[in-house]
């Protein structure tokens, strides 16, 4: 039979008047012992008091602990005895126990991961998918747009259009994505401005080679086209060269935007892939002499 473990959360609560509090941490009991776990943002309390001393608060949490071992000490096992015994020190309080088993110290660990993820850790804002602005991007998409290939709003990769802004996984977003037989990533990087640093030029084809290396690994080697669209200044290309061969090296096909000959073939191979939109066609009404009307 699993263990079974009794755990309550830490509230730091400086003001009886005002009522607020905050849940800190979670004590876990066992017979010989006691675990305090205490939130990776400690920080927060900052937010119910700005008078407080972190070197203070760190040292009531370690008083938990000796407490507890004192109170042990003296014969007090219960562990309903022993956090009622803890019930407040100083800004410091717990709750009420609560119950979770565990058959291995890895359940163990995942269980009170989620026991502060749920109760003590504050909840994570929404990841934003990171949207490229540029002006190369804007011009591949309107390209794609005008040869009718680009994905709608509401299209996915079974369009077999060109989807923009595809979450290849939590924080890596690639560019473009058609899935027609096998799956083209397409990644851009436009250091054609002089607002670019020389830095920035080779962090941002490191980062499209990252996103392209995931888009292999979740697609499959075999099954995966990478290609990195860049446009530069000379000097930008320069620096940036080693970063463009080694993406290369990779498996990326690179397409020179300044070439006439490396884009057109570009689009046109994309564009021959993907399944176009196809036109409205208008219905054109004529007049007879009669009045009525025909198509």
């Amino acid at each position: 039979m699993a263990p079974s473990y009794n755990f309550a959360i830490i509230r730091f609560a400086p003001d009886d008047v005002r009522g607020e509090r905050l849940n800190i941490g979670a004590i876990i009991l066992e017979n010989d012992r006691i675990d305090v776990r205490t939130t990776r943002r400690l920080e927060r309390v900052k937010a119910l008091s700005e008078a407080l001393d972190f070197e203070s608060l760190a040292e009531l949490i370690d008083n938990i602990v000796d407490l507890d071992a004192q109170n042990r000490a003296d014969g007090i096992v219960d562990y309903q005895e022993r956090l009622s015994k803890l019930a407040r020190i100083g800004p410091l309080s717990v709750s009420h126990a609560g119950t979770f088993v565990a058959e291995s110290q890895s359940a163990y660990e995942a269980r009170i991961a989620s026991i502060l993820k749920m109760l003590v850790e504050p909840e994570q804002a929404p990841k934003r998918l990171r949207k490229k602005k540029s002006p190369l991007f804007s011009q591949i998409k309107r390209m794609f747009q005008n040869e009718r290939v680009l994905a709608r709003p509401a299209e996915g990769l079974e369009s077999h259009r060109i989807v923009p802004y595809y979450e290849l996984d939590d924080g890596l977003v690639a560019d473009l994505v058609l899935r027609n037989g096998a799956y083209h990533i397409i990644e851009t990087v436009d250091a054609s401005g002089d607002e670019h640093s020389r830095r920035k030029a080779v962090v941002d084809v490191a980062l499209s080679a990252l996103v392209l290396e995931r888009a292999r690994m979740k697609f499959g080697e075999q099954s995966t086209r990478a290609r990195l669209v860049y446009t530069a200044s000379a000097a930008l290309e320069h620096i940036a060269q080693p970063s463009l061969e080694a993406a290369e090296h990779q498996g990326a096909e690179l397409i020179n935007w300044a070439s006439a000959d490396d884009r057109n073939r570009f689009v046109h191979s994309l564009a021959s892939l993907a399944t176009p939109i196809q036109k409205k066609h208008k219905v054109r009404l004529v007049k007879p002499i009669d009045g009525g009307l025909f198509q």
